[in-house]
């Protein structure tokens, strides 16, 4: 199931984007000579829209979001406990929505701040990005204002008319050192005035090769190229994409006249080549032309072509086609995981709380209809065994919503009864005092632990720490206990009193440390 948005982030597409960059410039490095000159001015056109179009495409094979940037949706069953120590303990639930509230209200006003200046700034190098480039083309537009149009040379209309593309204009201008493409909506061909017009086999070659530029859009590729740079003007990577492009962009020029041509005009191009190369200011994305960059490649390009065989351009075709797949649907924007409730059942040992993997569209009463499937899978459980209920679970999900098992991460975690919990504990010596702590064998526990059960209890003053270890299924395995004289109780003991030292040292106020108690008894069919 595909899940389409227009809702991605800058940060995000210029992360992807990035990304996406250095993939297909790894690509041209160890492919480049193997694959049809085609294939990477179209992965450039993938990467262009993803820089350019802020949209996600969620699918089975999409990259996981990270949790940090996912939209968290908290429980109204979510709490905060804080045990005040040196009073006894007070337990106080704090609705999390307001403790985030609480955590964030101080600081809003800076990140106000932070992200205008930045926005700013972004503005500001965009638009001068976007100033330059304007320059730059209207200085070279003053030049070809100059240009006279040719009408009457027979070799230039003869050759037009043979290549099906009689209605483009062709114009020579002494400003002109090299031929070259101009205009997006009605494009003109501009040859040097020095330009020898009785060679009417250059005449070909050049006139091929442009209009071989105006039959692929390669200026309307360029345009959107600029408008990239002008969003991304302080990404270097784009800057070079953008070189790499209009690199490409003339080999696959290159490549497209040759197809048209004998193999015994290799040379004679490739001669036409070197002699219209020139050094030139000329910005390579404002208009498709001949230069001298790179054209000992381009030559060498030009005298070892082979036409591609079916199998390669197969091979070719597939490969633009699943890397454009890849490309697009390997990034989504942030998005909520929350889906169902902390569901437990008496009928299982084990809670379970289901979470998105990916951005995905379930339909209506969604979480009411997550938390029956998962409700159904725990009262049928047999097994008590968080492998199995996983996979059940996952199964029973996918069933409900038509996808893939892999769009749901879930959390489980052992949810026993209170009387349950107590009854384990007295098997291994463990008992709740009158003051609501542990005791272990008649000594005053100070520090109780059970991890997998998700329970903790502090105090200052007791004889014994223990740490209660269980194995998968969530049985007792063993108690770890640490008494006075062992390294690491004696350790947490200095740590206890330096830390109240301190306290009581900087503000002479009680000792509060927040602990975590998860609730051991539920009901079957309750939510949390």
């Amino acid at each position: 199931m595909l899940h389409f948005r227009m809702d991605m982030p800058l940060y995000l597409i210029a992360l992807y984007g990035s990304a996406m960059i250095i993939i297909v410039l790894l690509l041209r490095s160890f492919l480049r000579d193997r694959l049809p000159k085609f294939v990477f001015p179209l992965l450039w056109g993938v990467v262009l829209i993803r820089l350019l179009f802020p949209f996600s495409l969620s699918s089975p094979i999409s990259a996981t979001v990270p949790e940090w940037q996912q939209q968290q949706e908290l429980s109204d069953s979510s709490s905060i406990y804080v045990s005040g120590l040196m009073e006894g303990t007070v337990t106080t639930d704090v609705s999390a929505s307001e403790a985030v509230a609480y955590t964030t209200e101080s600081s809003d006003h800076l990140m106000v701040n932070w992200w205008t200046v930045l926005a700013v700034i972004y503005g500001l190098g965009g638009a001068a990005t976007a100033g330059v480039m304007q320059y730059q083309k209207l200085q070279y537009s003053r030049k070809l204002k100059n240009s006279l149009l040719v009408e009457h040379n027979q070799s230039i209309n003869t050759i037009l008319r043979d290549m099906g593309m009689g209605h483009v204009l062709v114009f020579t201008n002494d400003q002109v050192a090299s031929p070259l493409v101009c205009g997006i909506l009605h494009p003109k061909i501009y040859l040097p005035a020095s330009i020898d017009f009785r060679n009417h086999q250059l005449l070909r070659h050049i006139l091929t090769h442009e209009t071989m530029h105006i039959k692929r859009r390669d200026n309307w590729l360029k345009a959107v190229m600029l408008l990239a740079l002008c969003l991304h003007w302080y990404n270097p990577l784009v800057w070079l994409m953008s070189k790499s492009l209009a690199s490409d962009l003339e080999a696959a020029c290159d490549a497209a006249v040759l197809r048209k041509t004998g193999a015994d005009e290799r040379k004679s191009y490739a001669s036409s080549l070197l002699t219209m190369a020139i050094t030139g200011s000329r910005p390579a994305l404002l208009y498709s032309a001949f230069s001298k960059t790179e054209v000992e490649r381009r030559i060498q390009n030009v005298l070892s072509y082979k036409k591609a065989t079916a199998f390669v351009l197969s091979v070719s075709i597939l490969f633009v086609l699943a890397s454009t797949v890849v490309f697009a649907t390997g990034a989504q924007a942030p998005f909520s995981s929350y889906l169902s409730s902390y569901c437990s059942s008496d009928s299982s040992r084990w809670a379970v709380k289901a979470e998105l993997a990916r951005d995905i569209s379930l339909g209506e009463n969604a979480r009411q209809r997550a938390d029956i499937a998962i409700l159904d899978v725990l009262r049928a459980d047999t097994s008590h065994d968080p492998d199995i209920i996983v996979r059940e679970v996952k199964s029973a999900l996918a069933r409900e919503f038509n996808v893939e098992k892999g769009a749901f991460r879930l959390v489980v975690d052992l949810s026993l009864m209170e009387d349950e919990v107590l009854e384990e504990y007295a098997k291994e010596g463990i008992t709740r005092g009158q003051d609501g702590f542990y005791v272990y064998n008649g000594e005053a526990v100070r520090t109780y632990e059970d991890e997998m059960l998700g329970s903790v209890q502090t105090r200052e003053q007791g004889a014994v720490d223990i740490a209660v270890h269980r194995d998968r299924l969530g049985q007792i395995t063993s108690v770890m206990v640490l008494k006075e004289g062992d390294a690491e109780f004696d350790r947490r003991t200095k740590e206890i009193q330096r830390n109240r030292y301190d306290t009581d040292s900087a503000s002479n106020s009680p000792v509060v440390e927040q602990t975590t108690d998860v609730e051991e008894g539920t009901e079957q069919g309750f939510f949390r």
